[in-house]
């Protein structure tokens, strides 16, 4: 087995830049509708912006350059920001409520050109330009007849945006929307800067996209390597081009979508992202409408939590089999064949005798894919069946068939299933080529894939198990913030920031069982106090402070 990293090997799509000059048209549009008297013309420029000037002048204007607006600049807006129209302030002026994620807010003042808005095609073709990075290098990105045609003449139904998280809670990411022309495939990956000032977890991604999605995958970069993608939307492109960087070995993977779902994690679980993360996406978009243009976006609302507050890190994966003779991947005469894979070596684990212990199984294939399943491994041989192509995909009902398009996908909700690393799975793939060709492994759906998606613990997880209610009699006090416990979870050492003034404080720890396991009292008016649990077992503890007209509770994971 090869892992995913492989698709450098892989058949792609080849991206279509027949047309020509979409900064050109962007340039056109700023002299024509920003530069005149009073605005931005050379005798008059406003926040030092003459769109009088020519496109190299301009240019240099506007890229990463911070708007004079203070309300615009603390949002770490740029006038443009290659690769990203919402925080761009030069769109958002221009937007003018076309797309909810680029709206002007208070302090943010009034919208250009003040005359009134251009016409829709027009605004996004320059929100095109920013989405695809913003480049002056003469090429075409986007077809300027298919936005005219599409905002004048009608498509296929835009998707309508979710409520997105309540703020402190999360955020929503929108790509898109990507315009594709009757009967077009395309796949981009796209690189985002969360901004986030803290390490976060999340615990819930909920994915919406169009019907005509083939899939989105989702990954944060490696420490060090988010720099290396360019901004900007780029097209996944022919062998021997960029197609490596479709998914890679700098990343690693949150989640896969095959169709809109919400992946909450169990509780206790999440994925784990540092300070100022930096995402890839990768979605493939195929229209299958003969008539109509297809406004393709993906809407992506993360839920968040502090750090510290799950007690496991939950992992993602998707493993491809490449066999390992053959260059170009798999190989799938006309007719009907068979594939058996034996998948093992997860990323997280230390060694094959760790412990993996699965909470989500899927399938992924092409359209010539009609069967799949799973078995655990006995001793070699194929043991208990845990994966079934044929349901449907919440994994509900029996279909009979395989569905590619949107295959099963199993959620092992009352007990994960847990597995030896080093016993891995056995995959098994049936396939009907029905062209007269031979197809070999690759991205566009007339080539083919043979692949799985997990997301998986490691180790020990009776921590999960632990009864989290607090004591009798702690039930009813104050859980507060106004006192630390870190880190928490703990492998034993434990340091408490204590509440300021509040003198002769006693501080208590108790297991969930009722237990008094340690006592103290403070009298010295101690700002930090430092515990030692590691001789305890693996669970949730209570930590208590108590004192005159003061009694707060804290709890506590150890878990090594």
């Amino acid at each position: 087995m090869k892992h995913i990293s492989i698709f450098l090997l892989l058949s792609t799509i080849t991206i279509s830049t027949t047309f020509a000059g979409t900064y050109d048209d962007v340039v056109t549009i700023f002299n024509t509708s920003c530069a005149f008297s009073s605005c931005h013309d050379s005798s008059n420029p406003a926040a030092d912006i003459d769109f009088s000037l020519n496109g190299n002048e301009i240019y240099s204007q506007l890229i990463n350059v911070t708007p004079q607006n203070t309300t615009a600049a603390a949002k770490n807006n740029k006038l443009v920001k290659p690769g990203d129209p919402a925080r761009s302030f030069l769109y958002r002026k221009m937007n003018y409520n076309l797309h909810t994620d680029s709206e002007l807010t208070t302090g943010e003042n009034s919208g250009m050109p003040t005359g009134g808005a251009l016409d829709n095609h027009q605004i996004e073709l320059v929100r095109q330009w920013i989405l695809f990075g913003a480049k002056n290098d003469g090429a075409t990105y986007v077809n300027p007849d298919i936005l005219e045609e599409y905002y004048t003449m009608g498509g296929l139904d835009a998707l309508e945006a979710p409520e997105a998280p309540a703020v402190g809670e999360g955020y929503q990411i929108q790509l898109g929307p990507i315009f594709l022309a009757p009967g077009e495939e395309r796949e981009y990956i796209y690189r985002y800067e969360l901004q986030n000032e803290e390490a976060l977890e999340t615990n819930n991604i909920e994915v919406l996209m169009n019907q005509q999605s083939h899939h989105f995958l989702f990954f944060k970069f490696n420490d060090g390597e988010e720099f290396a993608q360019a901004d900007g939307l780029i097209g996944v492109t022919g062998l021997g081009g960029n197609s490596g960087q479709a998914i890679t070995s700098d990343t690693k993977m949150v989640g896969g979508w095959a169709y809109s779902r919400n992946l909450e994690l169990p509780e206790g679980t999440a994925f784990k992202w540092d300070q100022n993360q930096v995402l890839k996406l990768n979605y493939h978009i195929l229209n299958y409408s003969t008539t109509g243009i297809l406004p393709a976006t993906l809407y992506v609302n993360v839920y968040t939590q502090p750090e510290g507050t799950a007690l496991m890190e939950m992992h993602s994966e998707f493993h491809l089999s490449i066999e390992e003779d053959q260059t170009v991947g798999l190989i799938f005469p006309p007719g009907e064949s068979e594939h058996s894979w034996h998948m093992s070596n997860f990323e997280e684990s230390t060694g094959n005798n760790d412990t993996v212990h699965i909470w989500t199984l899927g399938s992924h294939t092409h359209k010539y894919g009609v069967d799949f399943d799973v078995f655990l491994n006995d001793d070699g041989q194929l043991g208990e069946q845990v994966y079934e192509g044929f349901y449907n995909l919440d994994y509900t009902t029996l279909l009979n068939y395989y569905n590619y398009a949107e295959p099963a996908f199993r959620i092992f909700d009352d007990e994960y299933l847990s597995i030896r690393d080093g016993d891995g799975l056995f995959i098994e793939g049936v396939y009907n080529n029905t062209s007269s060709q031979i197809v070999t492994a690759g991205l566009t759906t007339e080539d083919e894939m043979f692949g799985v998606f997990l997301n998986y613990l490691v180790g020990d997880i009776s921590v999960l198990e632990q009864d989290t209610t607090p004591i009798v009699g702690l039930n009813e006090l104050q859980q507060n913030s106004n006192w630390q416990v870190y880190p928490n979870p703990t492998t034993g050492q434990v340091s408490l920031i204590l509440p300021k003034n509040i003198d002769d404080l006693n501080i208590e720890v108790y297991n969930t069982a009722g237990e008094l396991l340690f006592g103290e009292a403070i009298t010295n008016g101690a700002s930090k106090w430092h515990l030692n649990l590691e001789n305890q077992l693996n669970g949730i503890y209570i930590v208590q402070l108590k004192a005159n007209n003061f009694n707060e509770i804290q709890k506590l994971t150890v878990h090594r």
